[in-house]
């Protein structure tokens, strides 16, 4: 009876294990869209920080597991702002994890996104770009683990303002719009996290 039970189990966990191996293989990184997304910073952990109410569907750009990604305002790959620091207070990546690839080589882009992809070294990850902004994701839309709804548009946490990047490729403004393929950053000092977030 046992060895009934254990075929199953060891095959089971050989496709588990091909599967995860197939994943982390990948060489290919496609910014998609996603149609209808709920674009809010309504929810009570968000409201303190946001610039401006936001309360609608869009299309948004998102990653290859379908969350939404951003831009932060005046940030470009030669002026990082959002950094990772061991610092509670200071680590941006914390509530802002970066969009980052395996290789700069097999990234592409729907055509409803306007601009360029590149990526950039940064923190020792490659980092994706678009129009030379690097793409984060927002901490606590990964952990709603609900891919049509994307809380971080329109706030202000770490000096600046994130913007949501919509299918036509629109994220707000930025200090540069140069496409950019494989650089180095530069750092800068980051500011803080709000206190109580």
């Amino acid at each position: 009876m046992r060895r009934q039970l254990l075929f199953p189990l060891a095959a089971a966990a050989g496709v588990a294990l091909a599967a995860l191996s197939a994943v982390a293989l990948a060489k290919s990184f496609t910014l998609s869209v996603v149609k209808n997304v709920h674009v809010t910073n309504n929810p009570k952990a968000v409201r303190s920080f946001r610039v401006k109410a936001v309360n609608t569907h869009e299309e948004v750009a998102v990653g290859p597991a379908g969350f939404a990604v951003y831009t932060f305002q005046g940030e470009t790959t030669h002026h990082i702002i959002c950094k990772k620091t061991s610092s509670a207070s200071t680590n941006c990546w914390a509530f802002w994890p970066p969009v980052s690839v395996k290789s700069a080589g097999g990234i592409s882009k729907r055509s409803a996104i306007k601009g360029k992809l590149g990526t950039f070294h940064n923190h020792g990850v490659l980092q994706l770009t678009l129009n030379g902004q690097p793409l984060y994701y927002f901490t606590p839309d990964l952990q709603s683990h609900n891919k049509r709804l994307a809380m971080g548009d329109e706030l202000k946490t770490f000096g600046s303002i994130w913007h949501i990047v919509t299918a036509s490729g629109a994220s707000g403004t930025s200090g540069s719009s140069s496409g950019g393929g494989t650089t180095s950053s530069s750092t800068t000092t980051t500011t803080g996290y709000p206190p109580g977030w």
